[in-house]
């Protein structure tokens, strides 16, 4: 026969207030972790943050394509990187490539356009200058000499599967958009001379929010 005492039934009532007021004060959980995205399904993928594979060594478009901005994720910034992303599974390798390409300088043009229906409006962009402190617009034919260390929101590119697990990522951008309106856009990217120095350097496109500023 199940006991019923007054004790016991006091005991288990504080048990279940503590558990709910646990579950109310504490942090709710974790999220389950998304799974990786595969090549195919990266390069299918159209809303920021987005990736594509792309060659550095020879002049011509890299990128043409339209996309969707949803709002900057939490701990993002407010501003759009759009740059090169590289991987390696070692530190030394990663600095070794991050440091090829920046000596590279990699001139591009970067044009990015806001859609609106049928409407198309330019989008001012901006990039790193050398002292690294100042900003420096754009001019209206997009060219940018280089491409410079400059970090994203991990916490969107995670969640979008945009992360392998045991890979070094680094982030270059040729420019970025400051606090561009959610919406739909067009960026077009063309490098414009040979650099035969990247040849065998993979990398790829990357257009996302950089990480918040401390």
């Amino acid at each position: 026969m199940l006991n019923t005492t007054p004790g016991r039934l006091r005991s288990a009532a504080l048990a279940v207030a503590l558990a709910v007021l646990a579950a109310c004060n504490g942090q709710a959980p974790a999220p389950p972790p998304v799974a990786p995205l595969d090549a195919a399904q990266a390069a299918a993928r159209t809303r920021v943050p987005l990736t594509r594979p792309v060659a550095l060594d020879k002049p011509g478009v890299i990128a043409d394509l339209e996309f969707d901005l949803p709002p900057p994720g939490e701990l993002a910034g407010s501003s759009l990187v759009i740059g090169i992303r590289i991987a390696e599974e070692t530190p030394k390798a990663i600095v070794a490539r991050s440091s090829l390409i920046v000596r590279e300088g990699l001139p591009a043009r970067v044009h990015l356009q806001k859609l609106d229906g049928e409407s198309r409006t330019d989008v001012s962009l901006l990039r790193i200058a050398p002292e690294l402190k100042k900003r420096v617009e754009l001019g209206a034919d997009g060219f940018t000499p280089k491409a410079s260390p400059h970090s994203v929101n991990t916490g969107m590119m995670r969640e979008a599967g945009l992360l392998q697990a045991g890979l070094i990522y680094d982030e270059l951008a040729l420019a970025y958009a400051g606090s561009p309106a959610p919406g739909r856009y067009h960026v077009v990217i063309e490098l414009l001379e040979d650099r035969p120095a990247l040849k065998d350097s993979p990398a790829e496109l990357i257009i996302a929010y950089d990480g918040k500023s401390k």
